[in-house]
């Protein structure tokens, strides 16, 4: 089993260097991802290959390309055909400089947020447009041979393992994987207290389709509805030594991905997974 990394790079890629791939590398990382905080189109291609430059001088694997782009599920066919050239710019652009794995969010029928709720995101039509532009982003994947992964969250179309899994199918692709993102399916109190039933439910779906997990855990606030914190792992409520057995029953040889954290908590995050591996007796590297 691997460990990976998501934030260190948010950017147009103009800021990657050397040390910030060491940097990393020193914290015992065996991968690192990049989201882009500009469309790929606009990516300055100098930055682009000095940062391959970059990860290939610390022999650090660059896992996956995320980046920005209008809805591909919206009613407007403009809107939803300028998000699926986004989408196939990623592609492209990990194609050019290396990158196996392109990103792919399911955006959202709600007008002000790419992953809120909206209660059209769970109609039929809505999934089949979602299916419509998976389908023309893995053409492009399809001519650059990269593979295309999907996040989801229970607010999105991709709102439950079984509509994961039947939208992968409709696409009718192999190149389509999933970046399993067990944290994003606590939605309710029952799951937060008790994860694991939607862990393994996830695992029993989907394991055939993972590309990589992310690793996250969370806490509920104290307020007076429901809020679902993320925070470092080991200091929440996430069974991680489920996600851990099932990622190595799946994928002996798999990423389990950190996100969503400022660099001054990578390192106990990173400790705190490391250590929950070990403890399971399991190979890590």
């Amino acid at each position: 089993m691997k460990i990976g990394l998501l934030g260190l790079i948010s950017s147009d890629l103009s800021d990657v260097d050397y040390n910030k791939i060491r940097w990393a590398k020193d914290f015992g990382f065996h991968g690192v991802g990049a989201h882009l905080n500009v469309p790929a189109s606009t990516i300055n291609e100098q930055a682009a290959l000095n940062a391959r430059a970059a990860f290939d001088a610390n022999n650090m694997p660059f896992l996956q390309l995320w980046g920005p782009y209008p809805s591909i599920l919206s009613k407007d066919e403009n809107i939803r055909r300028a998000g699926v050239e986004g989408a196939r710019d990623i592609v492209k652009l990990a194609a050019k400089i290396g990158v196996p794995e392109s990103g792919v969010r399911p955006t959202s029928m709600n007008p002000r947020f790419e992953w809120g709720a909206h209660p059209e995101n769970v109609k039929p039509e809505t999934e089949d447009r979602l299916v419509q532009s998976l389908k023309e982003i893995l053409q492009t994947a399809e001519d650059y041979g990269i593979v295309v992964v999907l996040e989801a969250h229970c607010m999105t179309t991709l709102n439950s393992a079984t509509s994961i899994k039947r939208i992968i199918e409709r696409t009718e692709s192999n190149r389509l994987k999933l970046n399993m993102d067990l944290c994003n399916f606590v939605c309710d109190l029952p799951t937060a207290y008790d994860p694991t039933p939607m862990i393994n439910e996830q695992f029993d779906l989907l394991a055939p389709y993972i590309a990589t997990v992310h690793v996250k855990d969370y806490y509920l606030e104290d307020r007076l509805t429901l809020h679902v914190t993320e925070t470092v792992i080991g200091t929440g409520m996430m069974d991680f030594d489920t996600i851990i057995r099932r990622m190595h029953e799946a994928q002996p040889d798999g990423y389990l991905v950190i996100e969503h954290l400022p660099l001054s908590q990578i390192p106990i995050a990173k400790a705190n997974l490391t250590q929950k591996i070990q403890a399971l007796g399991l190979p890590l590297g």
